[in-house]
């Protein structure tokens, strides 16, 4: 029986069935099961050990659990006729439903995420990663395989945690809809986060052992400050919502999560899209965060399929990205506060400000990975300048040459880059001229987004020039950087600020110039500041685009003369 059904696996899948084989042992599973009764247990008897006891009766004390008056988060400890401590039991089975979910959720995806990382840099480590490419199963085969496989002792140890929690939540009178409606949304963010993983760990092989580290400490990092626990003062009303709704942890069913942390209006009962109340509806809330996974998977798994045949190539086709940043322009604008912006008028002083300094950090996340999917490295961009140079001999120039960089698969990336900045810029222009602010807001908001896209350009012009580089570690130093020129003049700043307090172009020529161009506190910039910022930026571009170019000629015309001679 255990043949024929291992069988079968392999048939559907041969990749699941080698990560199967490799993990499936009697010491594994114990190991694993183990583990997950052992912290079953620990967060059981903590919680066990937050109930009252009749000793506080005596000394008039409060607590969580007791029924009496209410002061603070507490209440007074009472006994019933018989002499027996009253407690709320229902609260104390929904905080323990609470945190096993958000810490069976963290778990799957911290954990899950660090070990599909470790595991594709293992095969990197031992050259089996290239033997697996040559295999006649799809891309989509062997990478599912992967992710199904890979964590499967995680999922046992998650699965062997769901029966108690069920009970928790029915013990709590949460709905058994509500909690599967749960379970379905932290099923779709591992897909989400695995499929992440798997991409990183396919681009990321540079960075050697540190790779899973990172990978899964960023994930833990980024949970940690979306979780239901972090920033409770952060109305779900701003664009940083957006966030939240990709980590599950978030999405635990609203009973649950307003009694433990005492907060009702803490779930998103606020939350609008383009002033539609989705937040009203659970089910139209959760629906709203499917259909971001989805996408978000939709988007990485064109990189995985591009990027696990042929590693050299770009992670995303430019016609790609440009979809990706209308998709994502669209769902985070959205998430802006058009109620009271648009529609309502009369919007607080600084509602805009704070709108747009959201938008522009979402944004500017999702313009790093543009930079890192859409340029090109060294060996295609040989080839297409070997072709460019071959096509000036024959007349080939003009109009072809701009289509190719808006739509080639092998040319740099710059363009693609500057419309894709244009894309995320008009959106969030339609938010500004619509909202009811003053004028001089808007000429503010419209100078940020213009040192937004200044910004953009200058980080991808230095990725570009330092991807076409010779030396074998040339990602490694366009990550760098890039992250220097982010983070130094911001340190520079931060220490010279109480000699340069009233100099606000310094401010301006750093990655904060934006959000304090629009900062409700910063002084006013002067037309003349303000023209010089942009023409600075757009000075050190055009001086990277010149060495760019010039490398990119030679590199083409040596390629096509050792081309001719070798022939």
């Amino acid at each position: 029986m255990n043949l024929n059904w291992m069988n079968q696996v392999g048939d559907w899948n041969p990749q699941l069935l080698r990560e199967l084989k490799g993990r499936l042992k009697p010491r594994n599973l114990i190991l694993s099961g183990g583990i997950s009764l052992l912290g079953q247990f620990i967060i059981f008897m903590y919680f066990q050990t937050q109930l009252p006891t009749k000793l506080e009766v005596v000394y008039n004390s409060f607590n969580r659990y007791c029924t009496g008056k209410l002061e603070y988060d507490s209440r007074q400890c009472l006994l019933d006729t018989f002499g027996n401590l009253i407690i709320n039991r229902q609260l104390w089975y929904l905080d323990v439903f609470t945190w096993l979910g958000i810490i069976g959720s963290i778990t799957l995806l911290v954990a899950g995420t660090y070990l599909i990382i470790n595991d594709l840099a293992a095969e990197e480590r031992r050259e089996t990663l290239n033997f697996i490419r040559l295999s006649p199963q799809t891309p989509q085969s062997i990478l599912l395989g992967k992710m199904l496989g890979v964590p499967i002792l995680l999922y046992l140890g998650v699965l062997l945690a769901v029966p108690l929690h069920i009970c928790l939540g029915v013990a709590g009178q949460i709905s058994l809809n509500e909690i599967f409606s749960f379970y379905a949304v932290a099923i779709a963010a591992a897909i989400l986060y695995y499929s992440s993983a798997l991409l990183f760990g396919l681009v990321g092989s540079w960075l050697g052992g540190f790779q899973a580290w990172l990978g899964g400490g960023v994930t833990l990092g980024f949970l940690l400050v979306t979780s239901p626990i972090a920033f409770k003062e952060v109305s779900n009303e701003y664009p940083l919502v957006f966030a939240r709704l990709i980590n599950p942890s978030f999405l635990i069913p609203s009973s649950a999560i307003n009694s433990t942390f005492n907060y009702p209006g803490y779930w998103l009962t606020n939350f609008q899209w383009f002033a539609l109340p989705l937040g009203n509806s659970r089910v139209i809330t959760l629906g709203f965060a499917l259909l971001i996974y989805g996408l978000g998977t939709y988007f990485i798994w064109q990189s995985l399929q591009r990027c696990f045949r042929d590693p050299n190539t770009t992670m995303l086709s430019k016609r790609q990205s440009y979809l990706l940043t209308a998709g994502f322009a669209l769902m985070t604008l959205g998430c802006a506060n058009w109620q009271k912006l648009v529609f309502e008028g009369n919007p607080s002083t600084y509602l805009l400000a704070e709108n747009l300094m959201c938008l522009l950090f979402l944004d500017f996340w999702l313009f790093l990975y543009l930079i890192a999917a859409l340029n090109p490295h060294r060996q295609p961009l040989q080839d297409w300048a070997r072709y460019r140079h071959t096509s000036n001999s024959q007349g080939v120039v003009g109009r072809k040459l701009v289509k190719d960089l808006m739509w080639g698969e092998k040319s740099p990336g710059l363009l693609a880059i500057a419309i894709n900045a244009m894309i995320a810029i008009i959106a969030i222009c339609g938010l500004i001229f619509l909202a009811q602010v003053p004028f001089d807001q808007k000429i503010k908001a419209l100078f940020a987004l213009a040192l937004c896209g200044s910004l953009a350009m200058l980080y991808a012009s230095i990725a570009q020039l330092f991807l076409f580089t010779k030396n074998q570690h040339r990602i490694f130093w366009a990550a760098a950087t890039v992250g220097a020129v982010i983070v130094v003049p911001v340190i520079v700043l931060a220490i010279f600020s109480p000699y340069i307090r009233d100099n606000n172009y310094f401010y301006l020529l750093s990655v904060i110039g934006p959000i304090f161009a629009i900062a409700p506190g910063a002084n006013s910039i002067s037309p003349i500041t303000a023209l010089l910022s942009i023409l600075g930026y757009w000075s050190a571009v055009g001086l990277l685009m010149f060495q760019f170019k010039r490398k990119l000629v030679k590199a083409g015309e040596s390629a096509t003369k050792a081309l001719m001679s070798s022939n």
